[in-house]
């Protein structure tokens, strides 16, 4: 018994042909599309890295020169403070002082003197404050990041306030927990997987007592009357708690607003940088720039 094949090949060599032909061009037009895919991505990680900017030479040469002339006023302030500041030196009244870094007021990149003492500080980014014993010691690492900072000394309230709102600290993550810590980036969240922290605000007066109940400080108001009285365990709480990110002043598009941004932009306008080493230091109302940006 024979059996019949009801779809039998068809070896017509035109349709063979033309099947060939097709299977070529198909193969042909996915190797274009993956090499015009390949191009763009390409451009896109380009554009990314250069910022989509594209720089004059009066820029660079203005962001050279912005560079050198900090570089003096870096050199200028050690100098000062090697003749001037020295052990003999009479220590003055201590007091407490909150400092603030602010978008730099020039092109140029900043000095690494002056960016290790922003490290020290914990000041990395624009728009953080940490609270300082300002000292003989404290004050030339002020004046070498003058033009960075803006400080002044907060009321009892304002210490309150900056603690109760905006406080945060940094916690170890078990093994069992989840090893990963979100990180903004500009306006994009970004989680960062195996990090072994996380940072989270201070609402517990446990976690407190756990890490500084040995310097006598176990709930909240303990912490604002150790900073405030610049206490025995001023710098234990002052490592205890992150730095404090404010938000901008000025937020919204409404026609208010747009008058606060442009008064703003103008006051910034008259702002300028001191290279003098004896400039005083950037001092403000700090109860009141606070309380705009908290």
């Amino acid at each position: 018994m024979s059996i019949k094949n009801e779809n039998p090949l068809n070896s017509n060599p035109e349709i063979l042909l033309k099947k060939r032909k097709d299977a070529d061009r198909l193969r042909v037009e996915k190797q274009q599309q993956a090499k015009r895919r390949a191009e763009e991505r390409l451009k896109k990680q380009q554009s990314k890295r250069s910022g989509q900017k594209f720089l004059r030479a009066e820029t660079i040469v203005a962001r050279k020169l912005a560079s050198e002339r900090e570089k003096v006023r870096i050199k200028r302030v050690s100098k000062y403070d090697k003749q001037y500041f020295n052990e003999d030196t009479k220590e003055g009244e201590e007091r407490l002082l909150f400092v603030f870094r602010i978008s730099k007021p020039h092109m140029g990149e900043i000095p690494s003197r002056a960016r290790k003492v922003l490290n020290i500080l914990r000041l990395r980014k624009a728009n953080q404050g940490t609270f300082v014993r300002l000292n003989k010691k404290v004050e030339p690492l002020l004046h070498l990041i003058n033009p960075y900072v803006v400080v002044g000394t907060p009321s009892l309230a304002t210490v309150r306030d900056l603690i109760q709102k905006r406080a945060t600290v940094r916690i170890e993550i078990t093994k069992d927990e989840d090893r990963t810590v979100e990180k903004k980036d500009g306006d994009e969240t970004k989680s960062v997987e195996g990090a072994d922290y996380k940072i989270i605000p201070l609402n517990d007066n446990n976690l407190i007592e756990d890490r500084l109940g040995e310097h006598g400080v176990i709930c909240t108001e303990d912490i604002i009357f150790e900073i405030f009285k610049l206490g025995d365990a001023f710098l234990e709480c002052c490592k205890f708690l992150e730095p404090f990110t404010l938000k901008e002043p000025v937020s919204g598009w409404g026609a208010l607003s747009k008058l606060q941004r442009i008064e703003q932009k103008e006051e910034s306008n008259k702002y300028k940088v001191s290279a003098k080493r004896n400039a005083p230091l950037n001092e403000v109302d700090i109860d009141t720039f606070i309380s705009e940006q908290i």
